[in-house]
């Protein structure tokens, strides 16, 4: 045999054994590659998730401004006594600013639903009555104007005079 011949040879010897070890290769390089796959996806399931729970927590938190809050909790301290205990908010007695002052807090929590800063449903649940209680009494009543409330108006629609959110019926509905 020649130099030649053998180098052919070697070549195709060397040749094969790369290609078997390839073909042993290649199915644990593509099991290795599932199974980064797997770890991204449950990583960027784990960041949506933890997303949503600090989404949880802040929408709970302004949900909370309405009974914690020394600025609204004055205001509806005000009103309710103004209003004969919740009977006559049309009495001159209940001042404006302090019905404005509900009614802007509640518009910032609908501004922030419908901006998707704050979980619909968990403002809903606890603030949906409070939202009917402010909309049908301050502003469907005639006491304060519509101007400037569009989200609130929106969200309260969408709630209380729309057949996809059952159980949220509207007391003005129901009196």
């Amino acid at each position: 045999m020649t130099p030649e011949a053998i180098a052919g040879w070697a070549t195709a010897l060397a040749t094969g054994a790369l290609a078997i070890a390839a073909w042993i290769q290649l199915p644990l390089i593509a099991r290795q590659v599932r199974g980064l796959a797997e770890q991204i996806r449950l990583s960027r399931e784990a960041e949506i998730n933890a997303e949503r729970r600090m989404r949880e927590w802040e929408t709970l938190k302004a949900c909370q401004q309405y009974d914690f809050d020394v600025v609204i909790d004055q205001a509806t301290k005000r009103v309710w006594n103004a209003s004969r205990k919740g009977t006559d908010y049309k009495n001159a007695d209940v001042d404006t600013r302090d019905l404005i002052c509900v009614l802007n807090y509640l518009d910032g929590m609908a501004t922030g639903i419908k901006q998707k800063l704050y979980i619909e449903e968990v403002v809903r649940d606890h603030l949906g009555p409070v939202f009917d209680h402010a909309v049908v009494n301050f502003v469907e009543s005639g006491r304060i104007g519509r101007d400037g409330l569009t989200s609130l108006l929106d969200i309260h629609a969408k709630w209380f005079k729309s057949p996809a959110w059952n159980g949220y019926q509207s007391r003005a509905a129901v009196d």
